[in-house]
C-alpha cells in the first residue's frame, strides 16, 4: 500500500470500507471494535489486559518473596504457574521494589558509568 494511501485513511474523518478496516485490525492485530471507538487511555485493550497481569504477577511475586508462612508461599507458586500458563512470558517479572531498597549500596546504576562534561552541566543550567 501506497504511504499516501495509508495518510488519507489514518485520517479521523476518512470513510474505510469494512473490509479496510478488516485489513488495518489484522495488520495492527486489534479487535475491529479498538479502530472504532476512542481508547480510553491510548492503549489497545489487548496491551491494557498484558499490563493487567503483568501488575498482578508482580504482586503475586512480591507476596511469595516477603510471606513467612509456607501456606502462602504455596499458595503464591500456583498464582505464579496460573499466570504463566495464561501469558508465559510473565516467568521473567520481577517482585515489585521496596521502597528505598531498589539497589543495595553495592549496585551504582547505569548513571555511574557514564561520563557527563563539565560544558554539559553548565549548558543545562542556563537553560
Amino acid at each position: 500500500m501506497p504511504a499516501s494511501q495509508v495518510r488519507e485513511e489514518e485520517k479521523p474523518g476518512s470513510d474505510l470500507l469494512v473490509s479496510q478496516l478488516s485489513q488495518w485490525a489484522d495488520i495492527l492485530d486489534v479487535p475491529i471494535a479498538d479502530l472504532l471507538e476512542e481508547p480510553q487511555n491510548n492503549l489497545s485493550s489487548p496491551i491494557r489486559e498484558r499490563a493487567k497481569l503483568v501488575r498482578i504477577m508482580k504482586t503475586v511475586k512480591a507476596i511469595s518473596e516477603r510471606t513467612q508462612e509456607a501456606n502462602i508461599g504455596i499458595l503464591a507458586e500456583v498464582l505464579v504457574d496460573q499466570l504463566t500458563d495464561l501469558m508465559p512470558e510473565l516467568a521473567e517479572i520481577n517482585a515489585w521494589n521496596n521502597v528505598g531498597q531498589r539497589r543495595s549500596l553495592n549496585d551504582l546504576g547505569q548513571i555511574a558509568e557514564r561520563r557527563i562534561s563539565c560544558d554539559s552541566i553548565v549548558s543545562a543550567l542556563r537553560d
